[in-house]
């Protein structure tokens, strides 16, 4: 399909405005889910941190941390307190669970990707872990001389986050989907608009070519397309007297031939 110079100038505009609105939307998707990651991620540390603090208060009292009263009701209370928490326990440095909001959970041992994640960096309080169905954030509760005596691990909704990531990816798409809308047309008439007087010199080239006064009317001559005109016919003629030339020197070896034929005859 034979495309104009205003089609053509709007087209390339458009396909590179769409490759750059189209980098920029991925970036931001994935800014997006990068930010709401941490987000979560700290959001839960802190509701870990506060019923760690009651926990370790408790333990500065000398009690036991198999033998605390109303973990399991704070822990129960969390969950249903927010959206999205699938389940809330505590176990000890040995993995075996403690309290859990989920009372057939305790006494059972945790996965070892827990473990690991426990025992990867003692220095940071906060360690998390990304299962198949949910995100998993731990938080590590100390004793009163400051020895890691367990870890709470709460586990919230992989698919809630991953809902809450697509839904903002649609409106990403559909604020680049107007961006490169607006652009198209906005795109279009500036095409036509700069690219008006290029059009109108290159008619007059293409007359001047042709050499056809009457070719584009309707465009003025102006003082570049007068010399473009000069220039293109001192070629023609250029061309023309070089064709004639070579055509006069191929037929010399011919007439001589015919020549020499005719005296050999005699």
């Amino acid at each position: 399909m034979h495309l104009n110079l205003p089609a053509r100038v709007a087209v390339n505009i458009f396909l590179i405005l769409t490759l750059a609105v189209s980098l920029t939307g991925l970036m931001n998707h994935y800014k997006y889910r990068k930010f709401l990651s941490d987000l979560l991620r700290d959001r839960h540390a802190l509701v870990l941190q506060d019923i760690a603090h009651t926990i370790e208060s408790s333990l500065s009292l000398g009690l036991a941390v198999d033998a605390l009263q109303g973990v399991v009701a704070d822990l129960q209370k969390t969950v249903e307190d927010h959206r999205g928490v699938l389940s809330i326990e505590m176990f000890d440095d040995k993995g075996t669970v403690l309290y859990s909001s989920d009372e057939s959970l305790r006494g059972d041992l945790v996965s070892v990707e827990w473990a690991d994640a426990w025992n990867a960096d003692a220095e940071d309080p906060v360690w998390d872990r990304a299962e198949f169905d949910a995100h998993v954030v731990g938080v590590r509760v100390y004793d009163s001389i400051g020895r890691a005596v367990g870890s709470l691990a709460l586990r919230y909704s992989r698919a809630g986050f991953e809902s809450d990531v697509r839904a903002m990816a649609l409106r990403i798409v559909g604020l680049c989907a107007a961006v490169l809308l607006g652009f198209a047309v906005f795109g279009s008439v500036l095409a036509v608009l700069f690219t008006r007087k290029l059009r109108r010199r290159l008619q007059g080239m293409r007359a001047a070519i042709e050499a056809a006064a009457d070719a584009a009317p309707e465009v003025e001559p102006d003082p570049t397309s007068a010399h473009f005109a000069e220039t293109a016919a001192a070629a023609r003629r250029a061309v023309a007297d070089a064709a004639d030339e070579i055509r006069r020197i191929e037929a010399e070896p011919h007439a001589a031939q015919a020549g020499a034929g005719a005296g050999g005859d005699r």
